[in-house]
């Protein structure tokens, strides 16, 4: 999710940042929280920062948002629940980055 949209969002992350989030993938390693839900809230922290870091009001509720819609529209916050459904051994969790990103998608343009 954070590779992806450093790309499309033009969010000039570097290495670092990729590295203080590599213990959010796979449900932050223990199946529960989904990695490409947190990862989608990790873009948002940055597409809505401002100077002073951020706009309480609007990154409160843009990733409540997020989480409501990526739970309705997936049934779950949960890795394990989620893969359980979305994950093949081949394209492993490509589904469910791919569903969270458009849900991430909206969210930014309802917001932003």
């Amino acid at each position: 999710m954070l590779l992806g949209s450093n790309e499309y969002y033009e969010l000039n992350l570097n290495e670092e940042t990729y590295r203080i989030m590599a213990g959010f993938g796979g449900g932050l390693h223990t199946e529960e929280l989904c990695g490409a839900l947190s990862g989608g809230v990790a873009v948002m922290g940055v597409v809505f920062s401002e100077e002073k870091g951020y706009e309480k009001d609007k990154i409160k509720a843009a990733t409540k948002t997020f989480v409501e819609s990526f739970k309705r529209e997936l049934n779950s916050i949960n890795c394990k629940e989620i893969k359980d459904v979305y994950r093949k051994d081949d394209i492993k969790c490509s589904p469910v980055v791919e569903k969270g990103a458009e849900i991430l998608e909206r969210i930014i343009k309802e917001y932003h």
